[in-house]
């Protein structure tokens, strides 16, 4: 009922806005209110549904980027996006894998939410959103890379625009009797919302046939591009045949997955014979267990997760999970302990260790621990992040400033790096980096109006030099030529 109680106040405003164009209005599908749903009351500013609404998907196709990077950068400002450097560069590296492997022509972003709900959403634009309790749900990293797989198959197949296209052709029959519904309503509300309610449920049997039909295909190509990406093709069934065992079960963690992907017999055993055929050849990669781990203890102490550790087999494992569990306690010197034992060849354990060296102190250790390997991979964040920490406790500020101006940041890059390279650049007196950081910052998350502002304030500076001045006023001409409009369109809606 909260999905057809969603589904009317959207047709009842679509209805009375846009009656005379009711032919060409393709229904929003079932999927994306879904996906969305959880997140309606974070005002994520989607484009109206007018904007969205291609007659083809080549239409479609070609307004993906631009809202694909709108949607990416609202959903970082309003949603709980993990922002780790580690956890952020994990996410990605496992979805761009994917990404080449299934060929995907367009930008693709992955994100990693604090959400307990085991379910993964793909959305216009080439957006994957991971919820945390989706990877603690896994067993494998093959089990998660199967679902970004699916997610990934969604996208590359144009699922979103195909099904806004497919569901045009009965939207005149439905909008009329929502209209009907409508007037009736007046004189008899119990009448009224009858009829409006049988012309929902009936598309909204129609728009599941075909998710059905869509979920299936996403499947067959998925596992396909699981198994050229170097995963167990395995993966997808089991972790399929494990959700089918829990489909009558209450938790509403695992039935909100079930909802917007609904399995089926068929579906189950058509991905088993698939992964026979391609045979199981992929390899695991251990970096799995220890974000799975680090995601268990991080989302603990928010409260968005209720899993145990205790089914955790490698020794290893199990206590940098302790030690992680620990150290978002805040006990740190007890953390240090437990992670100062394990061997340091793992990358998560060296990191773990230079961040608690860094919270007692210890620059000098924790500097020595990252530095080789910063020097080899001078553009990885999870890396430069403690590496600078470290040097910045060391007094060594301007060589931190050195290793962060060298890395030319993605769209995805952690919102941490900025912060960071704000701070330091303030310690040494750059005012025109650190209001540029600051404005880089804002820019990823859709604060167009909030980085032009602080840009301007920038060049009223009396304390910088011109040669700071010229930067900001270049890095304030391009975001204005670039996103100015979208600052106007922003205070208008606030205006209103």
């Amino acid at each position: 009922m909260v999905i057809l109680k969603i589904m009317f106040n959207k047709y009842a405003i679509a209805c009375r806005r846009y009656f005379l164009l009711l032919p060409i209005l393709p229904i929003l599908p079932i999927l994306s209110i879904l996906s969305l749903s959880a997140s309606a009351n974070l005002n994520l500013e989607l484009p109206e549904l007018e904007e969205l609404t291609g007659g083809s998907v080549a239409t479609a196709t070609a307004q993906d980027n631009g809202v694909g990077l709108k949607l990416l950068r609202k959903m970082r400002r309003h949603l709980p996006i993990i922002e780790d450097p580690e956890l952020n560069q994990w996410i990605i590296s496992m979805g761009q894998r994917l990404a080449r492997s299934a060929g995907a022509s367009g930008k693709l972003y992955f994100l990693l939410v604090e959400n307990p709900d085991v379910n993964a959403s793909a959305y216009d634009g080439g957006v994957v959103l991971i919820n945390t309790g989706l990877v603690l749900y896994t067993d494998s990293e093959s089990e998660l890379a199967a679902v970004i797989a699916h997610e990934i198959a969604h996208i590359t197949q144009h699922h979103l625009a195909r099904m806004r296209s497919g569901s045009s052709g009965s939207l005149l029959g439905t909008s009329a009797a929502i209209l009907a519904g409508l007037a009736v309503g007046s004189q008899s509300p119990d009448a009224g919302t009858a009829i409006v309610t049988s012309a929902l449920a009936l598309q909204q049997h129609q728009q599941l046939a075909f998710t059905r039909s869509m979920e299936s295909e996403a499947d067959r190509i998925g596992i396909r591009t699981l198994a050229r990406a170097g995963f167990k093709a395995s993966g997808m069934p089991a972790l399929q045949e494990k959700l089918d065992r829990l489909n009558d079960n209450p938790n509403a963690q695992i039935m909100k997955y079930l909802q917007s992907h609904p399995l089926s017999i068929e579906r189950v055993s058509n991905t088993r014979n698939l992964a026979r055929t391609l045979g199981n050849q992929g390899r695991e990669n251990s970096s799995y267990l220890y974000a799975r781990e680090k995601i268990r203890a991080l989302t603990r102490r928010t409260g968005r997760t209720a899993m145990s550790m205790s089914t955790i087999k490698n020794p290893v494992v199990k206590n940098y999970a302790t030690a992680m569990d620990l150290y978002y306690q805040g006990k740190i010197s007890q953390s240090y302990n437990v992670i100062a034992q394990l061997p340091q060849q793992q990358a998560a354990i060296r990191l773990a260790l230079a961040t608690l060296l860094n919270d007692q102190g210890d620059y000098q250790q924790a500097f020595n621990l990252l530095s080789r390997a910063a020097d080899v991979k001078p553009s990885d964040t999870a890396l430069l992040v403690p590496l600078s920490n470290a040097l910045l406790g060391l007094g060594r500020t301007k060589e931190a400033w050195q290793r962060l101006r060298r890395v030319v940041p993605s769209e995805q890059t952690s919102l941490r790096f900025f912060e960071l390279k704000q701070e330091v650049a303030r310690r040494l007196a750059y005012h025109a980096d650190a209001y540029i950081a600051a404005a880089e910052r804002n820019v990823r998350m859709g604060e167009y109006r909030h980085a032009i502002l602080q840009l301007k304030q920038a060049q009223k500076l009396p304390s910088i030099t011109a040669n700071g001045r010229a930067k900001v006023t270049a890095k304030l001409n391009q975001i204005e030529a670039q996103y100015g409009h979208q600052q106007d369109e922003h205070s208008k809606q606030r205006g209103r």
